[in-house]
């Protein structure tokens, strides 16, 4: 009879991450779970801002928070949340040109994801 025997330490696999981004030609954003890390930018000189939604995308009602990055072609800002652990998020990427407190002002979206937290 053979006996195979396993040689090695046993480690705990790494806890899992998600992360999604989605952008356009004015603004960007990520979002990294190991973190919960919200990063944001201005790709353009266009005089827009760059809004990000923050909501629950798990089907329980709330929603979490509104993240800006005021006008400035390059600029850019990561904030580091605390976020509940084993949701969904999602996340929309919005410009806005003008006031975004006005009814006049123009507000588009570029681009929407879901990650897990």
């Amino acid at each position: 009879m053979v006996t195979a025997v396993l040689a090695g330490s046993l480690a705990a696999a790494p806890a899992a991450q998600a992360s999604g981004s989605k952008g356009c030609a004015g603004g960007y954003a990520k979002y990294t779970s190991k973190g919960d890390f919200l990063y944001v930018k201005d790709r353009k000189a266009d005089g827009r801002t760059v809004f990000v939604n923050l909501e629950n995308a798990g089907g329980r009602p709330g929603f979490w928070d509104t993240f800006h990055v005021t006008r400035g072609a390059g600029k850019s800002f990561t904030w580091d949340l605390d976020l509940p652990e084993r949701r969904k998020v999602k996340i929309i990427v919005s410009l806005v040109k003008g006031d975004p407190t006005s009814s006049h002002s123009k507000w588009s979206t570029c681009g929407t994801f879901t990650s897990a937290t």
